[in-house]
């Protein structure tokens, strides 16, 4: 008697939980959810999955050669003639390919380097475009934060990782 007590308070707090959560994300009525939905979904996932098969024709980890660095925020001095600070800083980037001179933004890689500033990451040689990751998510609505984030071409050869060094500029009050 008393196991069944503690397994129907078990399914009654799990039951509510759920249609807490459903209703704090908006789903009070599943049977609202159609076939159409679904096929959109397995659609997307087609297309995703895609790009990213694209994406590993350029971006391979059993590759010897990519770009390798350290990042580094700067500080610079909010008082005239006062000391500019600069130290390594883990930040995210986007690496995307250059094709016919421009950056493929759609087809970009996001890298974090370490909480030391350094990063390492395979690329079958070619040209790329190195910068801040909100460009490459969206190109044309991109509006540059308070800080700036230094943006690079670099040249991957065969055999080779190329030392790039990338600088987040932020400025002092």
């Amino acid at each position: 008697m008393r196991k069944l007590f503690i397994l129907t308070v078990t399914v009654f707090v799990f039951f509510n939980l759920l249609l807490a959560v459903s209703i704090q994300a908006g789903l009070r009525d599943f049977s609202q959810l159609s076939v159409d939905d679904v096929k959109l979904t397995l659609k997307q996932m087609r297309t995703d999955r895609k790009d990213a098969v694209e994406t590993e024709k350029y971006a391979s980890d059993t590759s010897n050669s990519g770009l390798k660095g350290t990042t580094k925020a700067i500080v610079m001095s909010g008082v005239p003639g006062g000391q500019n600070t600069e130290r390594p800083m883990s930040i995210e980037f986007a690496i995307a390919p250059v094709t016919n001179g421009k950056p493929a933004y759609d087809k970009a890689i996001f890298v974090r380097s370490d909480h030391k500033g350094q990063y390492r990451t395979s690329l079958v040689p070619g040209t790329y475009w190195i910068g801040p990751k909100a460009k490459a998510l969206d190109p044309v609505g991109y509006s540059p934060p308070d800080s700036s984030f230094s943006e690079e071409i670099a040249v991957v050869k065969e055999g080779v990782f190329t030392q790039i060094d990338l600088s987040e500029i932020r400025y002092a009050p």
